[in-house]
């Protein structure tokens, strides 16, 4: 068992973390609707490319940041990771509920950005989600702007090799934007058990337990 404090790192795991789940629950529940209340499909698909792509650079530094975090805390408690089961267990499933979440939400970035130049195609007037006006200030806008339009280049060249059947990318990516936050919000249920395990009480009866079964 470990007093250490961890409070730096179990913020960043929990804040990126939730960062990841909330933007991706508001995308998949708020963002398409509202995209699809603005009229013609062609219109709400433009509304949907343009808010997913200002969401992914912030959306890439709270995984970057949870992540960071979940790399420090299991560093701090790889000793009771390796020897005790419960979080053994819980940290096995973590890292693959995580994993599948980050392919989610990179399979969703690249199919959005697969719409997207579709429209672009169909309509040529029409400009890119990660078109961002210059800014003179060189502040945060400017950063902004730059992320922004570097990862949408990178993603754009994966997904000019993705085959287009435009419907069938609509149905993978709804379900591919309801995955993440179903994933991400089962890490967060996972973390919150991680943290019952931690309880002395808890950690006696698990060691007791094994004990038994070991004698």
């Amino acid at each position: 068992m470990t007093n250490d404090r961890q409070t730096v790192i179990r913020t960043m795991h929990d804040v990126g973390l939730a960062a990841w789940f909330g933007g991706s629950l508001f995308g998949a529940a708020g963002l398409n609707a509202a995209a699809a209340e603005a009229g013609d499909r062609h219109t709400a698909r433009r509304i949907a490319a343009v808010g997913w792509a200002k969401w992914t650079p912030v959306n890439a530094a709270a995984i970057g940041v949870h992540l960071t975090g979940a790399v420090g805390l299991l560093a701090a408690n790889r000793d009771r990771v390796a020897h005790q089961p419960g979080p053994a267990r819980n940290t096995a499933v973590k890292v693959a509920l995580t994993a599948a979440a980050l392919g989610a939400s990179a399979y969703t970035r690249i199919l959005g950005k697969r719409l997207e130049q579709e429209e672009i195609h169909r309509a040529p007037g029409v400009s890119s989600s990660t078109t961002s006006p210059a800014s003179a200030s060189g502040g945060p806008q400017t950063v902004t702007a730059a992320a922004d339009k570097a990862v949408g280049q990178a993603v754009g060249s994966v997904a000019e090799q993705l085959p287009v059947d435009v419907a069938q990318a609509e149905r993978q990516l709804r379900y591919a934007q309801s995955a993440v936050p179903a994933l991400t919000g089962i890490v967060l249920a996972l973390g919150s058990q991680h943290g019952e395990q931690q309880r002395p009480g808890q950690q006696i009866r698990e060691f007791a337990r094994r004990a038994v079964s070991t004698s």
